[in-house]
């Protein structure tokens, strides 16, 4: 199993056009946003206005959740969804989609090439989690958490707004030892080399 902490002050922001987008990681790491050949991405992102649309991603799915604030999706033609603080929206990334969100709203994205075998998954202090092998898996809270590794029955004291990255061989369980806000994880299964 490879361990890997990312920080804050490693991640990369810019600026799209209705606030500021936080890269925490992109897979594999030599891929390019823009040029849109990664196979997963996550970020977090800030607005400077209440009302955006959302960029086209056709042939990418999209996980996103508010951490901060209230945001509401329209997708046009299909259907609206008011999200609360930690609940997930998942769609495709080609829908023709709007937002409108409070001033304070931070999100928490996770997009996904179509095709492969991905999940977002909230957990709260001491909710077990079963990671498969052969997996990427991201671990994240906007505040500081611990956890529990089964398989080398170890600690991880990860700070808040921080990135835990797994690479699981084997499969792994977790528990959230201590968490004063919910833990988000993420998981994509490695394709298949055969």
């Amino acid at each position: 199993m490879k361990e890997k902490i990312i920080k804050k002050e490693d991640f990369i922001t810019t600026k799209w056009a209705g606030g500021e987008t936080t890269q925490l990681i992109i897979y594999p790491e030599d891929a390019s946003f823009s040029e849109k050949d990664f196979l997963w991405r996550v970020s977090s992102a800030t607005f400077t206005s209440t009302e955006s649309k959302f960029s086209d991603f056709s042939n990418y799915q999209r996980y996103i959740l508010p951490l901060e604030g209230k945001l509401n999706l329209s997708h046009q033609g299909l259907y609206k969804r008011e999200l609360d603080k930690y609940q997930v929206e998942y769609f495709d990334g080609s829908w023709s989609t709007f937002s409108e969100n409070t001033l304070d709203c931070r999100d928490y994205n996770f997009i996904v090439k179509s095709g492969n075998q991905a999940k977002m998954q909230i957990l709260n202090k001491g909710d077990q989690y079963t990671l498969r092998g052969s997996q990427v898996v991201t671990i994240f809270s906007m505040n500081d958490f611990v956890l529990n590794l089964h398989s080398q029955d170890e600690k991880r004291e990860i700070d808040g707004f921080t990135l835990f990255v797994l690479e699981t061989e084997i499969e792994e369980k977790i528990t959230i030892i201590s968490a004063n806000l919910p833990v988000i994880i993420t998981e994509f299964l490695l394709p298949s080399d055969n």
